[in-house]
């Protein structure tokens, strides 16, 4: 399956289904912008709807992702909605030993509802 990459200056992402792997990798960097994360959102259902992910292990890597402003925390737990909702076999989130980010993603996935994910200092 192809590869969706959308990077910028200032931050961006990329999709990449790897059905021999059983496995979606994203990464992650920077800070969105609220039409980046519309266009992520919108792209990561575009790339996740072909595919069968109850499977699956979904790879998110974190380690150059900043915290999320108030401003953007619904569309970052829009995003863990999504995540939740494709069922996936398991979320694996990466970060590089990052205390803000770890926190930030605890609480997002907790209220989300998120039961099958780990936070990998990689």
């Amino acid at each position: 399956m192809s590869k969706i990459e959308k990077m910028t200056e200032n931050g961006g992402y990329v999709i990449d289904v790897q059905p021999a792997k059983k496995k979606v990798y994203m990464d992650v960097v920077g800070a969105f912008t609220t039409e980046q994360a519309e266009q992520f959102q919108y792209d990561y259902q575009q790339k996740i709807g072909s595919i069968s992910t109850i499977n699956y292990l979904l790879e998110i890597d974190c380690k150059d992702f900043e915290v999320i402003d108030e401003k953007m925390l619904p569309k970052l737990m829009h995003s863990f909605k999504l995540y939740k909702a494709s069922e996936f076999k398991k979320i694996e989130f990466l970060i590089s030993n990052n205390i803000e980010i770890r926190k930030q993603l605890e609480s997002v996935a907790e209220t989300a509802d998120l039961s099958n994910y780990e936070i990998i200092d990689a």
